[in-house]
């Protein structure tokens, strides 16, 4: 496998952007390099945090002029002239690279960016989850499921020809998820360990809200975790000195920490997905109205509780939940995220340059990747209910079912139906198929 190849991944993050782009590019950084890809990193970000975090991923760094300290991450998109500016920083870097591929998550940029890096790289992915304005890319991820009309988000906004990854399959998360999601303690019912997280920055001020109500309960440990200690407040400082309070400030995952809790108290964006892996019911209260269509489609389906916007949210909304959550009454999240979406679309962004499928027997630990594979993203519960009813059943009849590997990495499953083989497969390994079949 080559290992010459070099992607560039354009990403900002800060107190008003948050962390969860970052966080989750770090995550592709990780695999691509595993994969054998030299991965520069384009930011504005100068915290030096931030810069650290994007160090020891193991990348390059290259930082853009401007800055992220009074930006917000649903800002207006930039105008033509700007995003343009932001392209030529990065075209001067190296004027004469031509790169593998081009990676951008940032909701101010769009076609008008992509068009500009055009000529400097073979391969143009998006990062997304607003479905708000125009794209010129090879391939759109967007790994969010927003109810009826998921499938149709991208029409009009994206080429004919460009592929799109949709939903929960393609939610791109730390591997430890995978590990932690195998190996940990189920969940307990009542929750005797509650964790706190409103994401890096707590920009609607939940978390000492949350600890409050949580403090009501003697029967409750809560972990709190902040993603700096900019945002530990002197009112926050006083409640998380509580003996049955622990305080955990920038770690690098949550997935550690994930795995021994019972419940997490928190926000939407990226950690839904970490909460799903790891089949975790939520508690979530969302920064505001137009951040709110996943949460609000997964609350509207019994999939997760949705308690409001953080405007309208007090200590009283999280007493009341809580106590539903001991009487056993929160909804059980399905299987529908396996941790290996971040794999799938470090896949996408370089495939392989010589690779065959490889068939393993499945087990019920692969019920998420069977209940996805082959699934347009909007599939939504019904479909993800059936698929799972199913797997279940041939698992425990002992009918032939396969999961379809590159690497490590499930992208399909084979299995028989009335005596007839049946595949899925990602769309991005299609023309593997052949190799698979003449195996």
């Amino acid at each position: 496998m080559n290992s010459e190849r070099h992607v560039l991944i354009r990403v900002d993050a800060g107190m008003g952007i948050g962390f969860g782009h970052l966080t989750r590019c770090l995550s592709l950084c990780r695999l691509l390099i595993e994969l054998g890809t030299t991965v520069t990193v384009a930011t504005r970000a100068a915290a030096p945090e931030i810069l650290s975090r994007i160090l020891k991923a193991g990348a390059s760094l290259l930082q853009l002029p401007g800055s992220t300290v009074a930006e917000r991450a649903d800002g207006p998109v930039w105008g033509a002239q700007r995003q343009r500016a932001d392209a030529d920083a990065i075209l001067d870097y190296d004027p004469n690279r031509q790169w593998d591929a081009v990676v951008v998550d940032h909701y101010q940029l769009d076609i008008n960016w992509e068009q500009s890096l055009a000529h400097a790289t073979k391969r143009l992915i998006a990062i997304d989850d607003l479905a708000n304005r125009r794209h010129s890319v090879h391939v759109i991820v967007d790994h969010n499921w927003y109810g009826q009309g998921t499938n149709e988000r991208y029409s009009g906004l994206v080429d004919e020809n460009t592929q799109i990854l949709l939903g929960p399959r393609y939610a791109i998360l730390d591997t430890r998820y995978v590990a932690h999601r195998q190996t940990r303690e189920p969940v307990r019912t009542p929750p005797e360990r509650v964790m706190v997280s409103f994401g890096g920055t707590d920009v609607g001020n939940q978390s000492v809200k949350a600890v409050r109500a949580l403090l009501d309960f003697p029967t409750i440990n809560v972990e709190v975790v902040l993603g700096t200690r900019r945002v530990l407040s002197d009112e926050l400082g006083d409640v998380v000195r509580h003996p049955r309070v622990r305080l955990h400030i920038a770690l690098p995952n949550l997935a550690d920490l994930m795995s021994t809790v019972d419940l997490v108290v928190g926000a939407g964006g990226t950690a839904t997905w970490e909460r799903l892996c790891m089949r975790l019911p939520a508690i979530v209260t969302t920064v505001s109205e137009n951040q709110s269509g996943v949460t609000r489609a997964f609350h509207q389906a019994g999939i997760t509780t949705w308690l409001g916007t953080a405007d309208s949210v007090g200590v009283a909304d999280y007493h009341a939940a809580i106590t539903s959550a001991l009487a056993g009454e929160l909804p059980a999240p399905p299987p529908i995220v396996d941790g290996h979406g971040a794999a799938r679309v470090a896949l996408a962004i370089r495939p392989p340059v010589e690779s065959a499928l490889k068939a393993r027997a499945a087990t019920s630990a692969d019920q998420a990747s069977f209940v996805t594979a082959g699934q347009r993203g909007g599939a939504g519960p019904p479909a993800w209910a059936e698929a799972g009813r199913l797997f279940t059943q041939r698992i425990a009849r002992g009918d032939i079912v396969e999961i379809l590997e590159l690497g490590d990495t499930p992208v399909g499953t084979r299995h028989v139906h009335e005596g007839a083989e049946c595949f899925a497969l990602d769309q991005y390994v299609d023309r593997y198929a052949t190799i698979l079949e003449a195996s």
